[in-house]
């Protein structure tokens, strides 16, 4: 008996009943498991192993950091210093948002939690500055991207637990591909602003008096991702250890430098982070479950072997897996993505020859278009929630940002030595 469109038919049944992603990934697992002659304990074992790594301490760790950030208002100072370097550019508020994500991408690792914390304080004052509420919606939620893209990144600390790929090479392969995000982001507001008068504009720069202090009042807060990157790429400590690291220093400066966080709210700030690490850790354990059958019933391979003339070839696999991670982004959590098909990355990367490095940047990068693509889309979904518009009318205005998107893929697939540059100078 062929179990394998049991497998994915049982999987998209009970998604469309209204099941949880990791819940429909763990019973079609477990009925194919069941129909193969599996012992349940064998698949719950493999559940069990997945979430059994050190490395995936990070995710929770991080996840603290942010939260510490969102309740500590170290957000207002990074977003504050953003604005004195870049509010003065043609788009005002809009160029601010991008920067300020830019920055909060190298501390919280997170889309959600950057997209949450920065759109409810820039979003409201977007819209009063002139800037359609969509459009204000669009650009919060596709900048926000950038936190899984630019070190630290919970995808990469997943990718590397489970891929074998190391973790500081993909924080330091980040770097380029966010920056490139950021800039062409910049430069579409730019352009885009220009139909548009009412949009403010700063009279002047900010002097380097007014840049200074801003940078002093948000100095410690931008110490946070130099103490990580610095620590991970000099290999202080690894990625799961300087998550705790920036989570006590956060907690340190949020409670005794800028006294903005009281032992009551710590306790509910961990109360938030526990209950927000369940989710992609269930979804990890499901995944785990479903990749192990997929490879049982040896789905791999057969892709390999459907692929046809696309399997060997460079271009015809890095666009491939683009294609795969687009899709799949749009339906799919990134996390149990990654899991569950990383053994066909794997394949095909290997009939390829492609760098991991390379191919993993690539796959970050693509399921990161997810957070704004519907109907998954979850950084669209709770940046239209924070502008108060139905997330069809932000879709209209995201068309700009999907070529940026378009672009920095392309460039990965094309020009791996920009990409790349980093990690092989440095490591």
């Amino acid at each position: 008996m062929n179990l394998i469109p049991v497998l994915f038919i049982s999987f998209f049944v009970t998604c469309l009943l209204g099941c949880p992603i990791a819940v429909s990934l763990g019973v079609s697992s477990l009925i194919t498991a069941l129909l193969a002659g599996i012992t349940p304990l064998a698949l719950i074992q493999q559940m069990y192993s997945m979430l059994d790594s050190f490395t995936l301490l990070a995710i929770p760790l991080f996840m603290l950091v942010g939260n510490i950030m969102e309740y500590g208002e170290i957000t207002d100072r990074l977003v504050g210093f953003a604005n004195v370097l870049v509010g003065h550019i043609r788009g005002g508020l809009g160029q601010v948002n991008i920067f300020a994500n830019l920055i909060m991408a190298g501390i919280s690792g997170s889309a959600n939690a950057d997209a949450a914390a920065i759109g409810g304080m820039l979003i409201p004052a977007m819209e009063k500055e002139g800037y359609p509420p969509e459009m204000a919606a669009a650009i919060n939620a596709s900048a926000s991207t950038m936190g899984p893209i630019i070190p630290p990144s919970m995808l990469m600390i997943v990718y590397g637990a489970y891929g074998g790929v190391s973790v500081a090479a993909m924080f330091m392969a980040g770097f380029i591909p966010g920056v490139l995000i950021a800039l062409t982001m910049m430069t579409a507001v730019y352009v885009w602003s220009k139909k548009y008068p009412s949009i403010h504009l700063r009279e002047k720069r900010a002097t380097l008096g007014e840049i200074w202090d801003a940078f002093l009042r948000a100095i410690l807060a931008l110490l946070v991702p130099a103490i990580v990157i610095a620590g991970v790429l000099g290999g202080t400590f690894t990625a799961t250890e300087s998550g705790m690291i920036a989570a006590i220093y956060c907690f340190l400066l949020t409670a005794f430098v800028y006294r903005t966080v009281k032992l009551p709210d710590f306790l509910a700030i961990l109360r938030k982070s526990l209950v927000g690490m369940a989710h992609p850790m269930f979804c990890a354990a499901g995944a785990g479950a479903f990749s192990y059958m997929m490879t049982y019933l040896q789905i791999p391979k057969l892709v390999l072997k459907l692929a046809g003339p696309i399997a060997g070839s460079y271009y015809g696999t890095m666009f491939f897996l683009a294609i795969l991670f687009l899709i799949l982004g749009c339906f799919m959590d990134a996390v149990p993505a990654i899991i569950v098909f990383l053994p066909i990355i794997q394949e095909l990367s290997r009939a390829a020859g492609l760098d991991s490095l390379h191919v993993a940047i690539l796959v970050i990068v693509t399921l990161c278009v997810g957070f704004v693509t519907p109907p998954y889309g979850l950084t669209l979904l709770l940046s239209s929630q924070i502008a108060d518009v139905p997330s069809t009318r932000v879709i209209k205005r995201m068309a700009l940002f999907y070529g940026v998107f378009a672009f920095v893929i392309l460039i990965i697939i094309f020009a791996p030595d920009v990409i790349l540059f980093l990690p092989h100078a440095f490591l």
